[in-house]
């Protein structure tokens, strides 16, 4: 009996010194597991070291802990590293500090500047230390031969800068300027005040060494060249006259060709059609014999198509215009024989206006056959327009083949339109009269203001080719609704909006530029009611928006309007001068008051 007492103190004095035991778990931010621990009651707890997470600082434990008393889950606490960003403008000032979270971009702020600028110094996306970002106005300069990139010693400048250009070489070739497009009339002399963006510049070339003619071995050469009315009975083709003797005079028999179709093209009905001026020979092989060939030597030119002797073709093809300045200075350029010489900025002159160049003979400045001097006319006058660089905004009216953006559709030069240098044109006489610089010609045939199409004028991705590079017109000059007005979809309420959205469009892209507006002439590819009811809706939008109204309602009357047309609604040569003497005068009014 004592020893069964005896036991059973001894296991109550064990049992009152045996403690609980808990479980003491550290997990992460994803409750994974750091570390596990069994404690006796009051045992103290002592933490792991929390494991490092990405981006984020360790700020402690989410519940406070010291002795064990009942089992425990306890999670690491984080919170995300945060940076300092700090935005430098353009004068060296601070314009914006912002907080930025690990791993997250900054948001840039907006300079008052327009696009193209300036640039930041480095990229500010995915920050995870603090950043210094500073506006750069330093811009690179790329140049081109047509596709082929040219590298020289000056590749940057800084906004204000002024930089000499450098002058290439290439054999056989004289080189004209740079372009700011291969399309541009633009010419760029040198980086100054007025440049910001990185610049594509482009060369524009003479060539001064011939390229050999060569009649056919053995070929009968054509009698001449013959200028026929078109069979629809509006204007002319340019034909070879058969010599006598030929084995057969249907032109259909041969196969035409033409050895430099930069120069010329012919049809297979052998009507011939002038690309640009220079030479090049004709040939037509007897498909039922190629032995049997004919050939004409011929040159092209604004007056058309004429027969010429490999004496002429072979001979040098360049020739100079001279433009004396107002301030007793002179400039030489040199011009490919028979085509156009891009003028240089006339003087300005105080209280006159410069109104184009003349030459001693009273040469134009294209069609230059020979060595020319040109002189400067003014008139009295307060707005000068000379050396503004002006975009066109057009439908096929407006377009000429090697000036408008790719891919744009083209109707000039037209066969019969006795139309064959771009200076023909009605805008380009417009621009050539003030002095002032093709910067894009943004026609579009067959394009209307409406529509969704993408040559729809109302559309930004239209209006951007009135741009250059960051280069944003003084004046844009718009001749569009003859598409719109012809069209069985395009209603005049319809129109209105487009044209209205047009406008608002152009003053988002270039808020300063003037734009001129012309209203349509009589043709007959529209009625004259809905000639009326459209013109009134290019007025409205005119006169809301503060824009010039070259009125071209009157400029045709509908019982004359085919002497001046090839076909429904474009002009030939002598309807592009109507045009452009109302485009003149219209100006003309306002330089002088």
């Amino acid at each position: 009996m004592k020893k069964v007492i005896f036991l059973l103190f001894v296991l109550a004095i064990i049992s009152g010194c045996t403690k609980n035991t808990f479980v003491i778990k550290f997990v992460d931010w994803d409750d994974n597991l750091i570390e596990e621990f069994t404690l006796t009651e009051n045992q103290k707890i002592n933490a792991p070291e929390a494991p490092e997470r990405e981006g984020c600082v360790f700020v402690g434990w989410d519940q406070e802990f010291d002795k064990a008393r009942g089992n425990m889950t306890i999670k690491a606490v984080y919170e995300e590293k945060e940076f300092t960003v700090t935005f430098i403008g353009v004068d060296g000032e601070v314009v914006k500090e912002e907080k930025v979270k690990y791993g997250r971009d900054a948001i840039a702020p907006t300079l008052p500047y327009p696009n193209g600028y300036y640039r930041w110094d480095k990229e500010f996306k995915k920050i995870k230390e603090d950043l210094t970002v500073r506006a750069l106005t330093e811009y690179t300069i790329k140049y081109f031969d047509g596709n082929t990139e040219l590298f020289f010693d000056v590749e940057k400048y800084e906004k204000g800068d002024v930089v000499e250009l450098p002058i290439p070489n290439k054999e056989g070739y004289e080189f004209i300027g740079w372009f700011l497009s291969d399309r541009s009339l633009y010419e760029i002399e040198k980086i100054d005040q007025d440049f910001y963006g990185d610049l594509k510049l482009y060369s524009r070339w003479i060539k001064t060494e011939v390229d050999t003619l060569n009649a056919p071995e053995g070929a009968v050469e054509f009698k001449n060249i013959l200028k026929k009315p078109h069979s629809s009975g509006n204007g002319y083709v340019y034909q070879p006259e058969f010599p006598a003797g030929a084995r057969s005079t249907s032109v259909t028999e041969y196969t035409w060709t033409s050895s430099n179709t930069k120069v010329a093209t012919i049809s297979v009905w052998s009507s011939i059609s002038v690309v640009s001026p220079g030479y090049a020979i004709i040939k037509a092989t007897l498909n039922s014999d190629p032995n049997y060939v004919l050939y004409c030597v011929i040159k092209t030119s604004v007056d058309g198509v004429t027969k010429a002797t490999l004496e002429e073709a072979n001979a040098p093809n360049y020739v100079y215009a001279t433009f004396n300045l107002d301030d007793g200075t002179s400039v030489k350029k040199m011009v490919t024989k028979g085509g156009h010489v891009i003028p240089p900025t006339p003087t300005p002159k105080e209280g006159y206006v410069f109104v184009g160049w003349e030459g001693e003979n009273g040469e134009d400045i294209y069609n230059i056959s020979k060595d020319t001097t040109y002189n400067a006319k003014y008139i009295k006058g307060s707005k000068s327009y000379a050396g503004k660089t002006i975009s066109v905004l057009g439908d096929s009216i407006s377009t000429y083949q090697g000036y408008l953006p790719e891919g744009f559709a083209s109707f000039y030069p037209y066969a019969t339109a006795d139309l064959n240098d771009v200076y023909q044109t009605w805008w380009m006489q417009f621009i050539n009269h003030y002095g002032m610089k093709l910067l894009s010609n943004n026609s579009w045939g067959g394009s209307a203001v409406a529509g969704n199409a993408n040559s729809a004028a109302q559309k930004v991705a239209r209006l951007q080719h009135l741009i250059e590079g960051y280069t944003v017109p003084d004046v844009i000059l718009i001749f569009m609704g003859a598409n719109d007005a012809a069209s069985p979809y395009i209603d005049v309420q319809l129109f209105d909006a487009a044209y209205e959205k047009m406008i608002e469009n152009i003053k988002l892209l270039a808020p300063n530029a003037e734009i001129i507006v012309c209203t349509l002439p009589s043709l007959p590819l529209y009625s004259e009611n809905d000639q009326i009811e459209y013109n009134e809706v290019i007025r409205k939008h005119a006169s809301n928006n503060g824009c010039t109204i070259i009125e071209f309602e009157q400029v045709f009357t509908r019982s004359e309007v085919s002497n001046y047309l090839v076909d429904s609604a474009h002009p030939d040569f002598a309807g592009m001068k109507k045009l452009a003497e109302q485009a003149i005068n219209t100006l003309k009014e306002l330089i002088k008051s």
